[in-house]
């Protein structure tokens, strides 16, 4: 699959969708708590979803080290996914999947697998952000 067609299956799966440019759009999913903005990605060799901001990392530095640690310890456990820290502060929470031979089921795992840790984390990391 390249990128156009995976805006065209979010589109037919009823996944909002907002073209940004070439190869990046926008599109949100209603979890339990919360409505999680995200971005789709396509390079040359990934397809990236980026839910972002997941949260903001705290202010104050031993607050930002507990969540940054704790963060570190849940992608041991997390499957095809990981947390990171954006250069502005921002918990993301990544999904690559290579673009060689994707197909639609591997982009609905994709969302799914986005969509599940984002609810599934979402009460410790924003508790420990602060929010």
């Amino acid at each position: 699959m390249n990128f156009e067609q995976i805006i065209t299956y979010l589109q037919a799966n009823g996944w909002p969708v907002e073209r940004l440019g070439e190869n990046t759009a926008r599109s949100r999913f209603k979890g339990r708590a919360r409505t999680f903005p995200f971005f789709v990605h396509a390079d040359p060799t990934y397809m990236t979803l980026l839910c972002v901001p997941y949260a903001r990392l705290p202010a104050e530095d031993a607050r930002a080290k507990v969540l940054m640690d704790r963060l570190l310890h849940m992608n041991r456990d997390l499957n095809m996914a990981k947390f990171a820290v954006d250069d502005d502060g921002d918990v993301v929470l990544a999904v690559d999947y290579p673009l060689e031979n994707l197909n639609e089921s591997e982009v609905r795992d994709a969302l799914d697998v986005m969509s599940f840790y984002a609810d599934k984390h979402w009460e410790e990391v924003s508790e420990l952000a602060g929010k």
